[in-house]
């Protein structure tokens, strides 16, 4: 039995909603690819209005290359039989301004681990645009490891194993959707998940090991490819990089992200798997995501020791530079079956969007079920995830005693609203009250309906492990089980 309602997702229904954050970035003279996610009922016809030179609108799809840098304010326009939306955009043409709002997209492990294939790839961008997941701002299809073979070809670089017959081909077909393709690699000798096939796969440095980094899977060599494998990428179609090691560090971080600066497009930059907090810095000035957690494996104690990993890094958290939660764990993931309820995927879901971490389905998507579906396709809370004011989720109340877990976080709004994420994570209900100091409308987020009328109060029961999502016009004030906590 499943406590938390949401809302069904109805993607090809209604009038249109555009589901872009109101900012987007790039570098200039470099290409512009990005799919106007719409939700509504099809024929559906778009337009834009103050593009700049160099871009064009052709169908749902804005691509191009902006020369000059700068702030350029766009409006979408998308019309049908029931109506029209309208959405404004500052496009910020800045070198290596990418990746603003947290990504969302697919990613193939947790769904095909090192069992992937090119045509794996290309069928989940086409289901994803099918579907209508596309839709809610889903925009890049990211191919993890399982690719490599050995050195070689032009660049001498990584070459893919026989799985991957035309890289060019395959980020083509995704392109053409109006996706942007990511690829996986290490800086260390030998990569994590090498395909069953091989003894060993290799990472972006050769030769014998460096000294100064760690052993992990035979260490960090003394000969350095990041040239090399960048320009492969480059030429392959590539718009960004997992870049994975253990401990995660500044040096080969930097030693990467300089090459890719220097690519003829642009790379989003996600380094993992143990950023230190030592190192917070240079994270969030330098890269768009980091993780410092272990794998997200789709059961209950998993979830929430990833939950946890998020608290140090709240005050580093920053406008494209985001801590990383790891992929969902939920759906069909044929590396390991998700254990998880229905109510534990919804937190799942909802620590990822509410903390703005990067969204990546990780779900082979066969045969989706209501539930799956929905759970992906709440552009409601999907909006708080890529709120553009850019504000840092943050604890207003914790409540771990008597087998209680309890934490409430609050988010101010673009639109000047307040989102409150109200998690139970302990094994005891919760009795909780919400109130206004004024007036105001509570709106449950997942269920997409109005709780409330002006100023009224709210009562609810928390089950164990459960989140509620709530959305109000000022500042809410809470009681739980009796005792008054003021959110402040």
């Amino acid at each position: 039995m499943r406590h938390t309602k949401i809302a069904v997702a109805k993607p090809f229904a209604g009038a249109p909603k555009i589901n872009l954050p109101s900012v987007y970035g790039a570098s200039p003279n470099k290409p512009i690819l990005l799919r106007v996610a719409t939700t509504g009922e099809r024929p559906m016809t778009f337009t834009a209005e103050n593009l700049p030179e160099g871009l064009t609108l052709c169908g749902n799809i804005l691509s191009g290359v902006i020369a000059e840098e700068g702030n350029y304010k766009i409006a979408l326009v998308a019309k049908n039989a029931l109506g029209e939306d309208k959405k404004e955009i500052t496009l910020e043409i800045v070198p290596g301004r990418v990746l603003l709002t947290p990504l969302m997209g697919f990613t193939t492990w947790n769904a095909f681990a090192s069992r992937v294939r090119q045509e794996n790839v290309v069928e989940i961008a086409q289901r994803v645009s099918d579907l209508g997941i596309a839709e809610y701002g889903y925009g890049y299809i990211n191919l993890d490891s399982g690719w490599q073979w050995k050195y070689g070809g032009e660049y001498d670089a990584i070459m893919p194993n026989e799985k991957f017959p035309d890289m060019k081909a395959m980020t083509d077909a995704v392109h053409a959707l109006g996706f942007k393709c990511g690829i996986y690699s290490t800086p260390m000798l030998t990569a994590w998940g090498c395909p069953e096939e091989f003894s060993s796969i290799p990472g972006c440095t050769v030769g014998e090991p460096d000294a100064r980094f760690s052993e992990t899977m035979r260490g960090i060599g003394v000969i350095h490819k990041e040239a090399n494998n960048v320009r492969q990428w480059d030429a392959w179609g590539f718009d960004y990089l997992k870049y994975d090691w253990r401990p995660t560090d500044p040096v080969n971080a930097e030693l990467m992200r300089v090459e890719l600066l220097k690519a003829s497009r642009d790379f989003g930059y996600c380094v993992t798997v143990k950023a230190l907090i030592d190192y917070h810095r240079y994270w969030s000035m330098h890269v768009n995501s980091y993780r410092c957690n272990v794998d997200s494996q789709g059961y209950w104690d998993n979830l929430v020791e990833i939950y946890r990993t998020y608290f140090p890094f709240i005050p580093h958290i920053n406008k494209g530079h985001f801590f990383d939660l790891d992929m969902l764990d939920v759906g069909t993931c044929g590396l390991q079956p998700s254990r998880l309820t229905e109510d534990e995927a919804v937190i799942a879901y909802t620590m990822r969007a509410f903390f703005n971490s990067p969204i990546q389905i990780s779900s082979t998507l066969e045969n989706i079920g209501e539930f799956e579906f929905s759970l992906y396709c709440n552009e409601e809370m999907i909006a708080i995830n890529q709120d553009s004011a850019f504000q840092t989720a943050h604890p207003v109340m914790i409540e771990e005693k008597d087998g209680y877990i309890y934490h409430v976080f609050e988010k101010k709004l673009e639109d000047g609203k307040y989102a409150y994420a109200l998690f139970n994570l302990g094994e005891k209900s919760m009795h909780t009250q919400t109130f206004f100091e004024g007036k105001g409308v509570i709106r449950d987020v997942w269920a997409k309906e109005n709780l409330t009328k002006d100023g009224d109060y709210l009562f609810f029961r928390m089950h164990p492990h459960t989140v509620r999502v709530l959305k109000s016009d000022t500042r809410l004030y809470l009681t739980v089980n009796n005792i008054e906590l003021t959110v402040i």
